[in-house]
């Protein structure tokens, strides 16, 4: 199989609607050998946060010396981004062998876009003998493809708070009940500081589950900001670390994974300057992006929902951009609750340019306009085909804002970088 021909199967199976369940998945492991089985895992869920928190804990390892696996979802660029090995993506070779194989064992031919990647995935790790993966679930937990392992090292819930209500639930206490069904018989879990109605959910499972449950309640604090540079240097308490992730939110997922990796010192031994190296040496896109390019600054977002919203416009306010005049190029999925996430960002819009993500679930333009100027009646609000105009039309106006934010949705932002934003 070429990799052309791996990415049209995986262009068809994309458009295929969202299979929760677990049954498909297990019986094309099994044909496969069981990769997943073997595979010392960190698995991390959660509404917000995980990303960050599952590329801290694989840069640290990694800096460790660890022959590290790392699971991501969504991509920016190119899908071979979501599987990595010591931090660098699958090779379009191994993808398309590895994927081919996948193909053989779904003797259906039932397998979602998510669960054939997380199979390739498994192989690859297997076959790369990694002794750290670090996982991330594609949606919610209990039915998430990820959910095959059986025996974490430990389960990470980052954050709870509302989004795919139709698939997870419409209440905090049923959101939670399922981000917590990847808690394991045994298997320690880590969670920040939650609502009370969540943490109630989530500590009965842990109880039910004989899995000691440990609470990250302090976030490292920001000391120091170099924004252009994409660094903040955070305060543990015990020391300081510089950390190449901007936004507040930063702080508490740095906390997370430092008490996971401190409560796994047996398995997983770490060393202080691995935290320092890891910490200073971690990538992951599309989190506060600031990209300074010809003059102008472009601040990539994939905030996607109400409480991500809320994080940038936070890190906004705290940026030296936070009170200029800003262009917001804005795109959305259909299913997300457009009016809540636009309401976020609502009494700060002036000027706005709303696309539609490439994305079949994308929601049109015109639709995410019209809410915009609904809830923010004095902004200017235009429409553009992709982001990538957007930009463009902006970059050649010399009248418009020195400043853009692209934010909505992660595929936006990876459509953004497509379209040149970094040069």
């Amino acid at each position: 199989m070429t990799y052309r021909e791996a990415l049209r199967v995986l262009a068809e199976r994309q458009e295929c609607r969202i299979r929760l369940g677990l049954s498909r998945l297990r019986g094309a492991l099994r044909r496969l050998g069981d990769p997943h089985k073997t595979l010392p895992c960190i698995h991390v869920a959660g509404t917000n946060g995980k990303g960050s928190t599952c590329a801290i804990l694989e840069s640290v390892l990694r800096a460790c010396g660890y022959r590290t696996g790392l699971y991501l979802s969504p991509h920016l660029m190119s899908v071979r981004e979501r599987i990595q090995v010591r931090g660098r993506p699958v090779s379009r070779a191994e993808f398309s062998r590895l994927l081919g194989r996948t193909l053989a064992a779904d003797v259906r031919r039932e397998l979602t876009y998510f669960e054939l990647l997380t199979c390739v995935a498994f192989l690859y790790f297997r076959e790369k003998n990694s002794d750290a993966v670090v996982l991330e679930t594609g949606l919610g937990g209990r039915l998430d493809a990820t959910n095959v392992i059986q025996r974490p090292l430990a389960s990470v819930i980052t954050s709870l708070d509302f989004d795919h209500a139709q698939w997870l639930g419409r209440t905090l206490p049923r959101i939670a009940a399922e981000k917590a069904g990847i808690i394991k018989p045994g298997c320690p879990v880590f969670v920040p500081a939650l609502a009370p109605s969540a943490m109630r959910v989530v500590a009965a499972r842990a109880r039910a589950r004989g899995a000691a449950l440990h609470v990250s309640r302090r976030p490292w604090r920001t000391a120091a900001t170099r924004w252009r540079a994409n660094t903040q240097i955070l305060d543990s308490g015990r020391g300081r670390y510089e950390l190449s992730l901007l936004g507040f939110p930063q702080g508490r997922n740095a906390a997370l994974a430092a008490m996971v990796l401190g409560r796994l010192q047996e398995v997983l031994p770490v060393a202080e300057r691995a935290w320092l190296e890891g910490l200073r040496r971690v990538r992951l896109p599309g989190r506060f992006e600031v990209v300074v390019r010809d003059g102008r600054i472009v601040i990539l977002d994939g905030a996607h929902n109400r409480e991500a919203m809320a994080a940038l416009a936070r890190t906004l306010d705290a940026s030296p951009w936070g009170r200029r005049r800003l262009l917001w190029i804005m795109g959305m999925m259909r299913d997300k609750d457009c009016g809540k996430i636009v309401s976020q960002v609502a009494p700060r819009l002036q000027e706005v340019v709303a696309v539609a993500p490439p994305c079949p679930r994308a929601l049109p333009a015109a639709a995410l306009a019209r809410e915009i100027r609904r809830q923010a009646p004095a902004a200017v609000v235009r429409e553009a085909p992709d982001a990538a105009a957007a930009l463009r039309a902006w970059q050649n106006d010399p009248a418009s804002p020195r400043v853009a934010v692209v934010c909505g949705s992660f595929y936006l932002a990876g459509a953004a970088l497509r379209g040149g934003v970094h040069g």
